[in-house]
């Protein structure tokens, strides 16, 4: 796999408008295909791509209006209150099982894109299976783990004290600690640290991630009441006097290029994947804490109000084509630049492959010049091993009311 470069990072802010969007191209509508996606979560160059392919494939004009979220909730603001007229959105698991449940997603039509039974890397299909049954709605796109990243230069590869959530409340690291503002991020990772006397019990000390330990663990991405919550909020307060401070997409930035005090955090494997890429990206380590974890699932939702519903099956097909044959790796083009972990199980076999036999002395090799731990943490972070997914449980969505309160919740966590 080849490195990006820092510019890649730029993308984002080009392609991001203001908070509202704001739609100013003059082409009709069955011209224009309208993407709501997260920041740094396609390679630039399969836009005007797409837009080419497009034409020889229908003998038609496209033109790609293309805007990014920083959270699952500023999106679904504009889908379900505002109504705005995207073709395609790339929710969570929790909140694509929102949109589906209250109406607010098309059938994906198969006659455009068809997604084939071997499409899915294993396991993913039962992940969204829970709330999207048939695969009608959702098309997995990106995946992964959340866990705790690490500046090496402060803290020592495969530190003891870094393979536990405890890390994020340590006052050793006062001030030097980024937390996700994501409310349901924050309150999973607070259920669990609060939890974890009793998930090291259930778990002979987390040694057996048995069944027991996975369904108390489970609860806590699939259930909730106000004592949860309250709970949460008091774990979370008092984890704030510890905090450098909340962040979304510029902790990573901001760390690569040693522009923070941070020396830890919070981060999604798509993040921690794409820094690590980059030049100056060899001194960062990731690991999923012994208590347990999050194992998420992004991936398109045609919504409810799409103007162009057409256009958004054919971008579905464009995106997770990949034929090997290097014309048609669409999928494996935007593994190359984002470096996560793809739903499509043949680039993914691809890339696994071709990172085991990388041995770093090519210097566009992502792991040249690494230390010798680089290389298989790498490759576990991309590829979690079963030992880590077994303690890893997927997000459900908790309902409207439920939603409203967490985000009570959670501003009078930040305000406190």
């Amino acid at each position: 796999m080849k490195k990006n470069k820092l510019a890649s990072f730029i993308f984002a802010g080009v392609l991001a408008v203001s908070s509202v969007p704001v739609f100013t191209g003059c082409a009709p509508r069955n011209e224009v295909l309208r993407i709501y996606n997260w920041g740094d979560y396609i390679d630039e160059s399969l836009i005007g791509k797409f837009e080419s392919w497009y034409k020889a494939e229908t003998g038609k004009r496209i033109e790609v209006e293309y805007d990014t979220f920083d959270t699952n909730e500023d999106m679904i603001m504009r889908i379900e209150v505002i109504k705005s007229d995207y073709d395609l959105v790339c929710p969570s698991d929790y909140m694509a099982e929102r949109m589906i449940k209250n109406g607010l997603a098309q059938k994906v039509d198969r006659s455009i894109f068809d997604m084939t039974d071997d499409f899915m890397y294993d396991g993913l299909a039962e992940m969204i299976e829970p709330f999207d049954e048939y695969h009608e709605y959702f098309v997995p796109y990106v995946w992964g783990t959340f866990g705790l990243m690490y500046d090496t230069n402060h803290i020592e590869a495969g530190s003891e004290e870094m393979k536990t959530w405890g890390a994020m409340w340590s006052s050793k690291y006062k001030k030097r600690i980024l937390m996700k503002d994501s409310v349901r991020d924050a309150y999973s990772v607070s259920r669990i640290y609060q939890n974890r006397e009793k998930l090291a019990e259930l778990s002979n000390g987390f040694t057996d991630y048995n069944d027991e330990y996975r369904k108390e663990l489970t609860t806590y991405f699939t259930e909730i009441s106000m004592s949860a919550i309250k709970s949460a909020q008091n774990s979370l307060i008092k984890q704030k006097s510890y905090l450098y401070k909340y962040e979304v997409d510029d902790g990573k930035n901001d760390m690569l290029a040693g522009t923070t005090k941070a020396w830890l955090g919070l981060f999604w494997t798509c993040d921690t994947c794409l820094i690590m890429q980059e030049d100056g990206g060899d001194h960062f380590y990731y690991e999923v804490p012994k208590e347990g974890s999050n194992v998420w699932v992004d991936g398109w939702i045609i919504p409810k109000y799409a103007g162009n519903k057409t256009a958004a099956n054919y971008f579905l097909k464009f995106i997770s084509m990949y034929e090997g044959d290097g014309k048609h790796d669409y999928a494996m083009t935007n593994f190359e630049y984002m470096g996560a972990s793809m739903a499509s199980k043949s680039v993914m076999a691809a890339a696994k492959a071709d990172l085991e036999e990388d041995d770093g002395t090519d210097e566009d090799s992502v792991f040249y010049g690494k230390e010798p731990w680089f290389k298989q943490m790498y490759i576990d972070m991309l590829f979690p091993t079963d030992e880590v997914l077994s303690r890893c449980a997927v997000m459900r969505d908790f309902g409207k009311k439920w939603s409203t309160e967490l985000d009570s919740m959670w501003i009078d966590v930040k305000t406190s």
